[in-house]
């Protein structure tokens, strides 16, 4: 870390940078130009650590090696960044005594256990005063942090950072959830007093719909299979299809049918042409 330090990188960028890097799939090539410049500098740091291959013919791609799929995941341990947000907010609240209710509804019962650091407020601006690279790195992943002090940092949800954290694997309710775990003593006691959720209910509701935008058109890659040499070849290739899990939609009046892979159906169409 000290080395990219010096090139200018953020430590918290760097921690979420290996977050994001830990979730991407094996043996896919990724684009760089799509990273950020100090995300760019970063590369030649990880191609030293064996945590991403970049091509010699093509610099502007990267592969991730099995040790970087596999950076927060051993036999008991983190599989994905969703799993790490869930992870942060379980161990904020097995610290805690809840006094009952869902995440961000209710009260805690002491606020003299309380250890939150997070200050959300209506104009959905949070501070954090926490000193934790790591939690830091976490709130990066949901929200836009633009000022850091020694002992505190502040940003703001928006609609960017929230979709790109659902582009993660992270849910609206595990950021509701992080967020009411690391809420500040203050903001406990607000609530208590007040008899009201510790978390403003126009950014719970916010959030989650944030969330419903970005699910509202999901796109899928794959390959149209049409033009079949009769409805009863349609049929038979389809349902292949859909036996093997491969199948994403069909149209059996238009004789046409989409796939996530082509492999098996190709070996398939193969198969009953040489019958024939």
């Amino acid at each position: 870390m000290e080395t990219n330090k010096m090139a200018g990188l953020e430590a918290v960028d760097m921690l979420s940078f290996l977050f994001v890097l830990a979730s991407m799939e094996l043996g896919r090539a990724y684009d760089t130009n799509a990273l950020t410049e100090q995300r760019r500098n970063m590369l030649p740091s990880l191609v030293d650590f064996g945590l991403i291959h970049v091509p010699h013919h093509k610099r502007s791609m990267f592969f991730p090696t099995r040790l970087a799929t596999t950076l927060t995941s051993s036999g008991n341990s983190l599989r994905s960044i969703s799993e790490g947000v869930a992870a942060a907010t379980s161990a904020a609240f097995n610290g805690t005594s809840n006094a009952g209710g869902p995440p961000g509804h209710g009260p805690l019962k002491s606020s003299t256990e309380l250890k939150g650091s997070v200050v959300v407020e209506t104009n959905y601006r949070l501070y954090a005063y926490t000193q934790s690279t790591l939690q830091i790195a976490v709130l990066a992943l949901f929200s836009k942090l633009n000022m850091r002090f020694p002992d505190m940092v502040a940003g703001r949800l928006t609609r960017a950072s929230i979709r790109q954290a659902i582009q993660f694997g992270i849910t609206a309710d595990q950021i509701i959830s992080y967020l009411a775990a690391h809420a500040h003593e203050q903001m406990h006691r607000t609530a208590a007093l007040t008899n009201k959720p510790i978390l403003p209910p126009t950014v719970v509701d916010q959030i989650r719909l944030w969330q419903l935008e970005n699910e509202r058109m999901k796109t899928t890659g794959g390959f149209l299979f049409k033009d079949f040499e009769d409805q009863k070849e349609y049929l038979a290739v389809a349902q292949f299809a859909e036996e093997v899990g491969v199948l994403v939609w069909r149209n059996d009046k238009t004789g046409m049918f989409f796939a996530s892979r082509h492999e098996q159906i190709r070996d398939l169409l193969r198969n009953r042409k040489k019958a024939e």
